[in-house]
């Protein structure tokens, strides 16, 4: 089923300093580790006739040269000659292993390199070089037993044991890169890098207890006191620990007041445990600190706004929230536009009318006000109002004209001009403005695909999909439509039903999304699966007819004619209410 809406999705970054010392340490070890050997010693040479032993010396010598000078393709020369008298001479191969990997030629380099190392694989220059080549490959296996050999060769040796630590995280082996550094701690306890590391994957990893007492070890340590404590606070809320984790937050909260995270970290814990009293008494706390910025109250309440939208255990919070921006901040267009917002999110398009035009008696300039307004009207079926206030929009901030025209094509669209939508965003997504801003071309192209949808031009809509999803690949509605119509058009019925599972995966209780997976699998021909995933869809949505239709040509399929029939004479009913 194709859906026509498209939500805003607001996240939130985390950053600790434990992680900043860990990604500093583990970059610094490329420059610390050695990848070159010194000048080779007699011994690498070998040879029983000294006159010759003494000759080949002075070859490899000059062969060096010309790969210190840059001559590398003469000293790949010299190098082959070399190995033609002496073809084990480990040495002279990890010397031309070198002059390849100047050239260009890796799989060359790596070839004599491996040599190199099969005639001496003591040899802690030539592990570490391959190592890092194998790296460079992108062979992270062969570079994690490399460098393991390395740690082998030399006890006690953390920075071989980071990079290979290093190796398993590339290789995606989290297990075995924590247990890497663990073992760096177990040689140099004090190593704070490693702990900080460990840390890290121990969250990755979700060993959150684990992680709980790491932590611990590290508070009082350093810098970023209060960033740690947020970490050990949200940790104790994710092992369900809610008055460790209350406690340690309201202990940062105290200290650092406008350490916003914190707030909102706090506010989870009473959200997640279902305490709306005490969520009521902090928020009062948030919302009288002179040391907030109306701002930042302001910001926060949205986030928490935004997560209601998501969540349904955050729709009561939001709602405090709200009214406590009006208590307090009642000359504030923010304030209005956000209980503009929440209206438009609950489906009362009036009342958002009407807490939209308070925000902009307030604020004039707030292009956002001005949107959110023609959203409401539009929602309303108000097109001609609609149509003023985004004319009025457009005359009063000429500098967000291009930016409000986006709002024009749904606005077009909205009101069935299909085709002046259509004209529209195509040459509102030739602009650069629109184009760098993800959000704005979301909503720009989101809308063209719509249109292509309706006006029949799957092509152009499969292409703008398609597009679409290399700037946003996790967007479930787009992958959604985009199964749907490749599902119409009887085109890469294998590729969409990849998209609708994901879709379906992202959200299991959407009808629509589970209708084109249902369609797919009658696409297929598989009947059976097709009836039981539309069953569900049209037990989330029972009145919806497309699904309806769907659930009713499969259950003819499948021989069961009188329930295909009963739904058939349903949607007729529907249709005619």
């Amino acid at each position: 089923m194709n859906h026509p809406s498209c939500e805003p999705l607001l996240t939130r970054h985390l950053c600790s300093a434990a992680g900043r010392v860990a990604r500093a340490f583990l970059l610094c070890l490329f420059i610390v580790l050695p990848v070159s050997a010194p000048v080779v010693a007699l011994a690498d040479v070998g040879g029983s006739d000294k006159f010759a032993e003494e000759a080949f010396r002075e070859r490899f010598v000059s062969a060096s040269f010309e790969n210190v000078k840059g001559n590398y393709r003469k000293a790949a020369e010299g190098f082959l000659k070399l190995l033609v008298e002496q073809p084990s001479n480990a040495a002279a191969h990890y010397a031309l292993s070198k002059a390849y990997l100047a050239l260009g030629l890796a799989d060359s380099a790596r070839a004599h390199a491996e040599q190199s190392l099969l005639f001496d694989p003591s040899n802690k220059y030539y592990v570490a070089y391959l190592a890092v080549l194998s790296h460079r490959m992108n062979d992270f296996a062969r570079a994690a037993f490399l460098f393991r050999q390395l740690a082998d060769l030399e006890p006690g040796n953390t920075d071989a044991l980071a990079m290979l630590g290093l190796e398993y995280l590339a290789a995606a082996e989290a297990e075995k890169a924590l247990g890497v550094f663990r073992e760096i701690l177990a040689v140099d306890p004090k190593n704070e890098p490693a702990r900080a590391q460990v840390l890290l994957m121990q969250i990755q990893l979700a060993h959150y207890q684990d992680a709980i007492v790491t932590l611990k070890e590290f508070i009082g340590k350093g810098e970023n006191q209060q960033k740690l404590l947020l970490t050990l606070g949200e940790l104790y809320a994710q092992t369900k620990q809610y008055e460790e984790a209350y406690s340690t937050l309201d202990t940062v909260v105290r200290e650092h007041p406008v350490f916003l995270s914190a707030w909102l970290s706090l506010f989870d814990v009473s959200v997640q445990t279902g305490n709306l009293e005490r969520f009521s008494k902090d928020l009062e706390r948030f919302y009288t600190r002179r040391e907030i910025s109306r701002k930042q109250k302001i910001d926060l309440s949205n986030i928490v706004l935004v997560r209601s939208f998501k969540d349904s255990a955050y729709i009561a919070p939001a709602a405090v929230m709200v009214s406590g921006l009006i208590r307090y901040y009642p000359r504030s267009g923010q304030t209005w536009l956000i209980s503009g917002r929440a209206e438009i999110q609950k489906k009362h398009p009036f009342e958002a009318e009407v807490f939209l035009r308070k925000a902009l008696q307030l604020d004039k300039a707030d292009v956002d006000i001005r949107e959110e307004l023609v959203t409401a009207l539009m929602m309303q079926k108000k097109f001609r109002e609609a149509s003023k206030a985004l004319s009025d929009a457009m005359r009063y901030m000429p500098s967000k004209r291009r930016r409000l025209s986006v709002m024009e094509g749904e606005l077009y669209y909205r009101s069935g001009k299909l085709r002046k939508s259509a004209k529209l965003l195509e040459n509102t997504l030739r602009w650069h403005e629109v184009r760098k801003e993800k959000w704005l071309f979301m909503q720009a192209a989101g809308t063209l695909a719509f249109c292509y949808d309706q006006l029949g031009l799957p092509d152009r809509s499969i292409r703008l999909y398609e597009r679409i999803l290399e700037v946003d690949p996790g967007n479930s509605l787009m992958m959604n439509n985009l199964a749907y119509i490749l599902a119409l058009e009887g085109k890469s019925l294998e590729k969409a039903k990849e998209l609708a599972m994901k879709a379906t995966s992202n959200e299991p209780a959407n009808a629509g999304f589970l209708d084109t997976l249902g369609w797919i699998y009658f696409r297929l021909g598989e009947y059976a699966k097709a009836r039981e995933i539309l069953e569900k869809a049209s037990s989330l949505d029972p009145d919806e007819p497309e699904i309806l239709e769907h659930l009713s040509k499969a259950y003819e399929k499948l021989g069961d004619t009188e329930k295909a029939k009963e739904l058939m004479d349903r949607i007729a009913k529907l249709k005619g209410g």
